[in-house]
C-alpha cells in the first residue's frame, strides 16, 4: 500500500504574462521545502522536479477567467497527497510556509482551509476578531466570496470542485472565488481561515479589474507580527454581528436567516444587535477627553476628523463584539482572553489601515500610526465597556 503524504500537492495558477512571477514563487516554495521534505521519514515528499506545479491559463487569449485556470489547477493527478494546495501567483508566503501549511492540514484534515483574507472585506473582519480573541481559526462567512489566493482542499473536495468548475465553464463563468464559495455552500461545508494568515498579497496589476480596490492586504499576516506563534487552537464561529470598516465607512453585518446569509447596513442601524444605543457611541466620540485629544492631533497631522472618527467607531464595534464573545455562547475559544501579543498588535493596526487605505492612502496612515493605534485601543476599550451590560451575543442561525 502506498503511504499517503502528509504534505499537499501544490499548484501555482497564473496567466502566461505573469509566468516569471509564478516561477519565482515556485522557486521560493521549492527552496523552503528542502528542510522538511528532504529529511526524515517524509524525505520522498520533497517537491518532485517532474510534477507540473505551474498551471497556466489554458486559453490565455480568451476573456479573463480565473476559474478556467483554477479548474486546471484543482484537477488531478493527485499522487500520494491527501490534499491539494492552490496558490495564485501574486502571493508572498510566510517564512516556513510549507511547514505551517502541513501543520494546519494535520490539525484540520477534513476541512477546506484558506490561508489569506482581505483586510477590508467581510472575512477580514472574521479573521481580525479571531486574532483579537486568541483563536487560531476563523469560520469564513459563507455569504462572501472564498478568499482563494491560497486554499487547501482535501483530495475528495478538490476532485468535486474540479467537476463543478468545469460545469460552470460551459455557461456564464463566475470568478473562481465566488465559484468556490457557492460550491462549499451547496455542500454545507464551512471554509476555515488560518489565523494569523500565512500568505500576503503582493499587489501589482490585477488581471480581472480589481485595481480600483486599492491596497489588498491581510488583516493579520504572520510575518507582520514579529515573534508571533500560531498557538491558538480554537475556532471563531459564526456570529450575530461582524464590524465592517470599508472605504472610510463603518458598517455591521447581521444574519438574515438560516444558510449563512448576511446583510450589510450602516453601523448605527446594526449595532443595536449588540444592545448598544448608537447615540451613546456618538456622545463618547464628542465628549470623552482622550478621543477628542487624539482627533485633534490626527487632524493636525493631516488625517481629517471624520476619517479619524470612523476609525474610532469601527474600533468601538470591534471592542463591543469581543466583549460579547463569552464562553457561554460557544463562539469564542477557551483561550480567548490570551491572544498572542504580536498577532493582536497587528490586528489592532489593521482596523484603521484596512478601513482607510483606499480613501487616504497608506503613506499618510503610516505617518500617523502612533496616535491612530492609541485611538484604536481607546475605541476597543470603550466598546467593551458599552457592551458589558448588553444582552449576550449569540451564534448565527
Amino acid at each position: 500500500m502506498t503511504e499517503t503524504s502528509r504534505y499537499p500537492g501544490i499548484r501555482v495558477m497564473a496567466h502566461p504574462r505573469r509566468r516569471k512571477q509564478a516561477e519565482a514563487l515556485l522557486a521560493e516554495l521549492d527552496a523552503g521545502a528542502r528542510p522538511p521534505y528532504a529529511e526524515g521519514p517524509h524525505a520522498e515528499d520533497r517537491l518532485p522536479a517532474d510534477d507540473p506545479l505551474l498551471v497556466l491559463d489554458p486559453d490565455p487569449d480568451g476573456p479573463p477567467s480565473p476559474l478556467r485556470t483554477a479548474a486546471a489547477a484543482w484537477a488531478g493527478p493527485y499522487g500520494t497527497a491527501s490534499h491539494r494546495l492552490v496558490l495564485q501567483d501574486d502571493v508572498l508566503p510566510a517564512e516556513g510556509f510549507l511547514d505551517l501549511v502541513a501543520e494546519a492540514i494535520g490539525n484540520r484534515p477534513h476541512d477546506p482551509i484558506a490561508f489569506y483574507s482581505n483586510w477590508n472585506h467581510w472575512n477580514g473582519s472574521a479573521v481580525r476578531l479571531a486574532a483579537l480573541s486568541g483563536a487560531g481559526w476563523a469560520r469564513a462567512i459563507p455569504d462572501e466570496y472564498a478568499p482563494s489566493l491560497a486554499v487547501a482542499l482535501p483530495r475528495a473536495l478538490a476532485e468535486q470542485f474540479t467537476d463543478y468548475a468545469k460545469e460552470l465553464l460551459q455557461g456564464d463563468t463566475p470568478p473562481d472565488d465566488e465559484a468556490l464559495a457557492a460550491f462549499l455552500r451547496g455542500r454545507d461545508t464551512a471554509l476555515v481561515i488560518a489565523v494569523p494568515n500565512l500568505v500576503e498579497h503582493k499587489g501589482g496589476d490585477s488581471l480581472v479589474g480589481n485595481d480600483n480596490q486599492g491596497p489588498r492586504l491581510s488583516p493579520c499576516f504572520v510575518d507582520d507580527a514579529p515573534g508571533a506563534r500560531r498557538t491558538g487552537t480554537g475556532t471563531l464561529g459564526a456570529l450575530d454581528f461582524y464590524p465592517h470598516f470599508f472605504k472610510g465607512h463603518v458598517y455591521g453585518l447581521t444574519p438574515t436567516g438560516p444558510g449563512g446569509r448576511y446583510v450589510k447596513s450602516y453601523w448605527d442601524e446594526s449595532v443595536q444587535t449588540l444592545g448598544i444605543d448608537p447615540g451613546r457611541i456618538r456622545e463618547l466620540a464628542r465628549w470623552e477627553p482622550i478621543p477628542a485629544m487624539l482627533f485633534r492631533d490626527l487632524a493636525g497631522a493631516g488625517l481629517q476628523i471624520h476619517h479619524a472618527t470612523a476609525a474610532w467607531t469601527a474600533a468601538v464595534l470591534y471592542g463591543a463584539t469581543l466583549e460579547r464573545l463569552t464562553a457561554a455562547t460557544g463562539t469564542a475559544p477557551a483561550d480567548s482572553r490570551r491572544p498572542d501579543p504580536a498577532v493582536r498588535a497587528r490586528a489592532v493596526e489593521t482596523i484603521p489601515l484596512g478601513g482607510l487605505a483606499q480613501v487616504v492612502g497608506l503613506p499618510l496612515l503610516r505617518r500617523v500610526m502612533d496616535p491612530l493605534r492609541r485611538l484604536t485601543e481607546e475605541g476597543l476599550n470603550a466598546g467593551a465597556e458599552l457592551a458589558s451590560a448588553a444582552a449576550p451575543l449569540g451564534t448565527a442561525p
